[in-house]
């Protein structure tokens, strides 16, 4: 006689030994502009905006694991007291209740003819790192605290995102 069994919902993946949640972005929007506090952000020279929830079609299983230190995010270059517990964006809140299973959003702005270009020009990325991140600059910073070297991360290229770029 065959019992019944408890359905267990397996919401996550194991990737390289690291457990993954699905993407719940909500309603977050990334902004790509020239700011005081995190310096130039702008899309070579043009500020947009990227409502994070438009991509969620483009994201699929298709996870990567990426080198922290190749990702540029903002504040990656601002001195260690003003990141993390003291993020500037949100008093530390942010860092302190991510979810580093959730994988981030990565632009891929490395020099391959025609994928990086805005305008026919590439992309000229933060601390010249081949990443910028579009999504997770927070669980970037919960990892690193962890001594982490890696992450698990979507990979989009310009091409995918740059029909629901909002120029502003």
């Amino acid at each position: 006689m065959i019992q019944q069994m408890e359905r267990i919902n397996y919401d996550y993946f194991i990737v390289d030994g690291d457990i993954v949640r699905p993407l719940g972005v909500g309603g977050h929007k990334t902004h790509f502009l020239n700011c005081p506090f995190y310096g130039d952000w702008t899309l070579n020279g043009k500020t947009y905006d990227l409502i994070l929830s438009d991509l969620l079609p483009l994201l699929d299983e298709d996870f990567y694991r990426i080198k922290l230190s190749d990702i540029a995010w903002k504040g990656f270059d601002l001195d260690m007291s003003v990141r993390g517990e003291n993020c500037p964006c949100c008093n530390g809140d942010r860092f302190r209740d991510c979810d580093t299973t959730t994988p981030g959003i990565l632009l891929d702005c490395s020099p391959s003819p025609g994928s990086t270009q805005v305008d026919g020009k590439d992309i000229k990325n933060p601390g010249g790192r081949r990443y910028r991140c579009l999504d997770g600059k927070h669980r970037i910073e919960a990892l690193l605290s962890y001594e982490r070297e890696y992450g698990i991360f979507y990979v989009l290229n310009i091409s995918d995102i740059k029909k629901y770029l909002i120029e502003l």
